[in-house]
């Protein structure tokens, strides 16, 4: 079956569950909402549909100081947001981006149109969109194909782009598009956060072993998933192959690779894997001086 496809259900399991959350949570929503004790930039509990409210803040402040640390935002960068959900990592952001802009984009409509309505209108420079990309797990009524969909930005558009959570749910050939993708969006000198489930010798062993938060044991051809049937729901891509991936869009990583704990590592930095990526052109160009 093509990915554009419609699926004959009535409701998707993803969109059945947002569904029984919002109900579950309308009270409390509404009560907030009718008092004000609510963060207008914040979604209520019940459009949350990745991540949860219990410590988004601390993740929030988390990767904020890796966009600044290793990945060198500045508050005057043009920023691009693949995946941007419901606006929670942009809410965070409109405290720093004053002299920037920042443009996001994601494949549940719920979450732009949410952060359109409460962040844009309050933050002109920000900016959401809905892309209509299929994905069995997140929007399996999506009638874009995520191999050959081509950001709606102009080339050279941006100083930083960065994706979180995103990698982890995407199969590899649209991977690859979207290391292009990424490439042809960033300004020579722009720069990229990405983060992944990477297969090496390390993390393979630590799966074998059950260490591992995440069963990825489900070899789909070269790459491995937690859920056959459902395979975006968790990816673990070769870094090998990753690395080979970047090089072909005219990317390669700022080393050192940023390893996560999400496998059962005693060492790590955040809990998925995290690089940085910048234009061949440019690493090549610093090599030489």
């Amino acid at each position: 079956m093509k990915p554009h496809v419609a699926v004959k259900r009535l409701l998707s399991a993803f969109e059945t569950r947002l569904l029984v959350r919002r109900v579950v949570n309308l009270p409390r929503d509404t009560f907030e909402s009718l008092t004000g004790r609510r963060d207008p930039l914040i979604p209520p509990r019940g459009l949350w549909y990745v991540g949860g409210e219990e410590n988004y803040r601390s993740i929030n402040e988390e990767f904020f100081k890796y966009f600044v640390d290793l990945g060198g935002l500045h508050p005057s960068d043009g920023v691009l947001d693949v995946g941007c959900g419901i606006g929670v990592t942009a809410a965070r952001l409109t405290k720093f981006l004053d002299q920037g802009s920042y443009e996001g984009f994601d494949i549940v409509r719920v979450g732009t149109d949410w952060a359109n309505t409460h962040i844009s209108s309050r933050f002109p420079n920000f900016r959401f969109t809905h892309a209509d990309i299929f994905n069995k797990h997140y929007n399996p009524k999506g009638k874009l194909d995520p191999d050959t969909y081509v950001f709606p930005y102009d080339s050279a558009s941006f100083d930083f782009v960065f994706l979180k959570s995103v990698f982890t749910h995407m199969r590899p050939a649209g991977v690859q598009h979207y290391l292009s993708e990424i490439h042809r969006a960033l300004k020579p000198t722009g720069r990229c956060l990405a983060t992944a489930f990477l297969l090496n010798q390390e993390s393979n062993q630590l799966i074998a072993a059950n260490r591992s938060s995440l069963n990825l044991t489900h070899d789909l051809g070269g790459y491995r998933v937690l859920d056959a049937q459902f395979p975006e729901t968790a990816v673990g891509l070769p870094e090998e192959d990753f690395k080979e991936w970047c090089g072909r869009a005219h990317l390669t990583i700022d080393p050192p690779v940023h390893y996560g704990s999400w496998c059962g590592r005693s060492n790590y930095l955040s809990y998925q894997d995290i690089v940085i990526l910048q234009s061949l052109e440019k690493g090549s160009a610093s090599q030489k001086l």
